[in-house]
């Protein structure tokens, strides 16, 4: 018999882990729903909250590097419990916030720096816990834990918002992190292998520095008076990027600790599974952002119905994330990833001409299923590929690696798909005004479109569907315009997505000494 059999209290160590998988993967989704009454209960607009959705995976991607090389100086349980008390004062904050600034610093600050510590120590928790057999059960159930708690968070988040309030989302995980923290004493520490003196530092601040210019300077796009310091700051972002690259070289040429090893970007399935993990993301992050935004402020569903839209997209990620393996056997993996990017995109295809005033919800539902089952084929595999890679005395790099990228890719994507739904919003109004108004100068248009779309956004459209006007026309058609721009944004990521697959080999192997 296992030592973990020989009590059922063996087992608390990975209630405990599936626990912490629960609340950080049911955070980057249940909030989605929850946009428009955001908005209204902090007084503030959609761009800021989406601001704020695309700040909390920034901070994660930011340190995630960090959390992973800081369990090597501290211990794997100490940065658990660390993460915990932090994302507990984060969740604390953030369900008593009355303004967005308070929402900024209670979830995306500090419940992104509490992620950032907790998750890197998860997987290695269990993995040193568990042996055999118990350890691939322990690994199943943590991942399926995860997987089935994005799955719900829109229809969770929509439930709390409609018939409680957001705020108990928020008060649930503080019950949990408090939970967490009582039993955390089952975890047995690890043995630590670095010292204070070892921690790259300098590489810790180029990696997070840089990471936060690009997410900053997307964002900047959401705003016509920030457009100059967009290509200053993402550029600047680049630059800080390499040179934490040769800041790597240059600590492993003399032999010291760096904060991630680059040479394992020296293999093409690695580094290609990377970029494609990032495009995935960027892909899944912006349709769970913009569908929600469009079925409350256009069709007027409140946040459960909004949930209920979402659910059959993320059912279907559930369902084949949990089969893509299987399905493997009979598919060449690098082959089925190709094959999951052009399901989504024609997901996006089919979603591109759907909106109007008379969307309903199951008009979006089949392209949805699409980029679902695109995803949940695409993410294990690739994640296998990433980590699998390399050897294991570097896997730790190469999960780091991963989930720095997840994150680096649902902040970019959710800030880049607003900017698209924005230009097109610009480009499409002035359209259409200039189609139903030649009276009106071209330069008096331009000197006005910014109030116009402003009022577009604060408006409650759902008075406009049943108008037969000018005006009514002129949104219907903005949006109808807007809409399919987003979502040919997204078809053009996931076409992206096929061409990255292409250049993904199977079983290639780097051997680092």
């Amino acid at each position: 018999m296992s030592k973990v059999n020989e009590s059922g209290k063996s087992w608390l160590v990975l209630i405990i882990i599936s626990l912490s998988a629960f609340i950080i993967a049911i955070d980057s989704t249940f909030m989605n729903v929850a946009i428009s009454t955001l908005v209204v209960d902090l007084n503030t607009q959609v761009s800021t909250i989406q601001g704020i959705i695309a700040v909390y995976t920034l901070t994660m991607a930011c340190l995630m590097l960090f959390g992973s090389k800081l369990m090597d100086i501290i211990g794997r349980k100490k940065t658990f419990v660390i993460g915990v008390f932090i994302y507990g004062i984060g969740t604390t904050i953030a369900t008593i916030s009355v303004n967005a600034g308070m929402l900024l610093i209670g979830w995306s600050i500090l419940e992104g720096i509490g992620a950032s510590f907790m998750m890197p120590a998860t997987a290695a928790i269990i993995t040193s816990k568990y042996e055999g057999q118990d350890r691939i059960f322990a690994l199943g159930v943590w991942g399926a834990v995860g997987a089935m708690a994005a799955a719900i968070g829109p229809l969770f988040g929509g439930f709390l918002t409609t018939f409680l309030s957001w705020r108990y989302g928020f008060g649930i995980e503080i019950i949990i992190a408090i939970i967490i923290l009582l039993y955390s004493r089952k975890i047995i520490e690890s043995p630590t292998t670095l010292n204070w003196k070892d921690l790259d530092v300098m590489g810790a601040l180029l990696a997070g520095v840089g990471f936060m210019l690009i997410v900053l300077g997307t964002l900047f796009l959401n705003s016509l008076s920030t457009w100059p310091q967009v290509a200053g700051t993402v550029g600047a972002g680049l630059i800080i990027l390499a040179l934490f690259f040769f800041w790597q070289k240059r600590r492993i040429n003399k032999t010291k600790e760096p904060l991630l090893d680059v040479r394992i970007f020296k293999n093409r399935s690695f580094s290609f599974g990377v970029i494609n993990i990032i495009v995935l993301n960027l892909g899944m992050a912006g349709a769970l952002f913009i569908i929600p935004v469009f079925l409350q402020t256009v069709t007027g569903l409140n946040a459960f119905s909004t949930g209920l839209t979402i659910m059959p997209m993320t059912v279907a990620i559930l369902i084949f994330a949990f089969t893509a393996n299987k399905i493997a056997n009979h598919i060449k993996a690098t082959h089925l990833i190709s094959l999951s990017f052009i399901l989504s995109l024609i997901g996006a295809l089919l979603l591109s001409n759907v909106f109007s005033f008379n969307t309903t919800p199951y008009d979006v539902i089949p392209g949805l299923v699409l980029i679902g089952i695109g995803i949940g084929l695409a993410n294990p595999l690739l994640s296998d590929i990433i980590v699998s890679s390399v050897k294991s005395k570097k896997q730790s790099d190469a999960s780091g690696v991963l989930n720095t990228g997840n994150n680096l890719g649902k902040s970019i994507g959710t800030a880049l798909i607003g900017v698209i739904l924005l230009v097109g919003t610009f480009t499409a109004l002035s359209t259409e005004i200039n189609n139903n108004y030649p009276q009106l100068g071209d330069q008096q248009i331009k000197d006005n479109i910014q109030d116009w779309v402003l009022k577009l956004q604060t408006t409650d459209l759902t008075l406009l569907k049943s108008q037969q006007s000018i005006a009514a026309n002129i949104v219907n058609n903005t949006i109808a315009k807007a809409m399919n721009q987003a979502f040919m944004g997204l078809s053009i990521i996931f076409f992206i997505g096929v061409i990255l697959s292409l250049f993904i080999r199977e079983k290639e192997k780097l051997v680092i000494k």
